[in-house]
């Protein structure tokens, strides 16, 4: 999958205004989904981004997967080709496997790209770990709780907790019936004309930590259609804080500290049958203690025109810098709180980018355990 370029000055790393073999003050990992325009598919790379090398690279057998599902009626055979199909926000574990999908079935494969598992089910967005190791992963409930003929055509996104292990559904739930259950049913079909794509789930952020506004295990939920970030304890089956907006479509939700959370505001309008009003990307930091908003990163977003319209992820760094994916123009950046430290693209030529499918920051502490594995791994 390629995309107009927008940036045809850059090629790889781009650090502080000048060229550069690589960012060479940052000790991080990217782990880059992108679409490799001489492979003719998306690939995985694990790069240092210190001197711009490619540590480990996972390439599967795209036609191979395809083979390896059963029929579903989630499953979409014209994108699963080598050229459509997108490894969407794949997950790096400990003994170099990766986990994935595009919107369809899950995937894992080993450190040497070979089939491990599939889970034929429905999955969509991002892929995150919990602190026992098991994944959560949004996914879709088959039929509406409502049970309404008027609402056949409900899309019913659930959260799903899946073994990394072996693939299978250890829980799922609707976000629906939890808004519901939890008295937020005006938040679903009461705000205007009815949609059937109301929730659009787009990420689930696990507690690794408590603290004293959430406790591990809780679920940063992220709904985009709805403009709205709740923060769900799957123990009690309770949604211990709700908020809609300032953020308009947002994607990616991340815990911060001890009190705050962060969201990438796409900040777009949608309107039916149209494209969206673009306005201008944030990344807004909530504070549970008082309430209080921030938007800390506005100046280098404005003056480098970050404006994904869909997709965007962020993570805000120990230092204070933040990580950001603009996801519909190819470009990932560093910034700190007044420019770019490093940007980079996936060039093809002056007129194309390489795709990307939401890709990873990784601190050296994260990729501590899978470095070896991956030394050692020797795949041909």
């Amino acid at each position: 999958m390629l995309l107009a370029n927008r940036f045809p000055e850059f090629d790889g790393f781009k650090k502080n205004g000048k060229m550069q073999a690589g960012a060479v003050s940052d000790e991080g990992y990217l782990l880059l989904s992108s679409f490799d325009h001489k492979k003719g598919q998306s690939t995985v790379k694990l790069i240092r981004i210190h001197d711009d090398q490619i540590v480990h690279e996972w390439i599967p057998d795209i036609r191979l997967l395809a083979k390896s599902r059963s029929e579903t009626p989630f499953f979409d055979a014209d994108n699963m080709t080598p050229f459509r199909y997108q490894l969407a926000h794949p997950l790096l574990l400990d003994d170099g496997s990766l986990v994935f999908k595009s919107v369809g079935p899950l995937f894992k494969i080993n450190a040497c790209s070979q089939f491990e598992w599939i889970n034929n089910g429905f999955f969509h967005h991002s892929i995150e770990t919990d602190v026992n190791g098991n994944l959560w992963v949004p996914s879709h409930v088959e039929s509406s709780f409502y049970g309404k003929a008027e609402l056949v055509d409900h899309k019913d996104d659930a959260i799903a907790e899946v073994s990394a292990r072996n693939g299978k559904v250890l829980y799922k739930k609707s976000v629906p019936k939890i808004l519901v259950e939890n008295g937020y049913r005006g938040l679903l079909f009461g705000a205007g004309p009815y949609e059937n794509d109301a929730i659009h789930l787009n990420d689930i952020q696990p507690a690794l930590y408590s603290t004293n506004y959430w406790k591990k295990g809780d679920l940063l939920v992220s709904i985009r259609n709805r403009s709205t970030v709740f923060l769900y304890r799957p123990s009690t089956n309770k949604i211990i804080w709700l908020k809609t907006g300032p953020w308009l479509n947002q994607h990616d939700a991340d815990f911060v500290g001890k009190s705050k959370i962060s969201i990438f505001g796409n900040d777009v309008i949608r309107r039916e049958g149209a494209k969206t009003i673009e306005l201008k990307n944030r990344i807004y930091v909530f504070d549970l203690t008082d309430g209080a908003i921030a938007t800390p990163y506005t100046e280098p977003f404005k003056m480098l025109d970050i404006r994904t319209p869909t997709g965007g992820r962020q993570e805000i760094l120990d230092h204070g810098d933040v990580f950001v994916e603009e996801t519909d123009y190819g470009r990932l950046l560093r910034l700190s709180a007044k420019d770019a430290v490093w940007t980079y693209v996936v060039k093809v030529d002056d007129d194309t980018l390489g795709m990307l499918n939401w890709s990873r920051y990784l601190t050296q502490e994260q990729v501590t355990n899978v470095l070896p594995v991956l030394e050692r791994s020797h795949c041909h």
